[in-house]
């Protein structure tokens, strides 16, 4: 029995064949689509994490506005309330005051009076510079 040399190969090699030039254009193809796939979500992922950092930003910004604008309106309440009260004093001081009645003047005898004025003159007269 005599054996065939190609059967006594063990490994049976694939010859090689010519690579075609649209299988190549389109291995390519499919490169540059994938390579362009990756680079286009890298760049919407970097986006969309700016966007949210942007979006966490002004939400920071609008809650210190918020905070800014509610301790201005309790401010403008206090000026508020300080200025009705104000307004309340200066009404109160405007109002004029009840007046008191007078008290009832003791009498005095007519000696009395009478010889008070006449030293209450006689004092005036004496303070008077003399002119030269």
């Amino acid at each position: 029995m005599e054996f065939d040399q190609k059967e006594e190969t063990p490994f049976i090699l694939p010859e090689k064949k010519q690579t075609n030039k649209k299988t190549l254009a389109v291995y390519i193809a499919t490169g540059v689509i994938s390579i362009s796939s990756l680079i286009f979500g890298y760049a919407s992922y970097q986006a969309t994490y700016f966007k949210d950092a942007e979006i966490k930003k002004l939400k920071s910004d609008l809650e210190e506005a918020n905070t800014k604008l509610l301790r201005i309106d309790s401010l403008e309440n206090q000026v508020k309330e300080l200025e009705t009260s104000l307004a309340k004093k200066t009404a109160t001081k405007v109002e004029p005051k009840k007046e008191k009645k007078p008290l009832a003047k003791k009498v005095v005898p007519a000696k009395k009076a009478a010889k008070k004025t006449k030293i209450q003159a006689g004092k005036a007269q004496e303070k008077k510079p003399l002119k030269k």
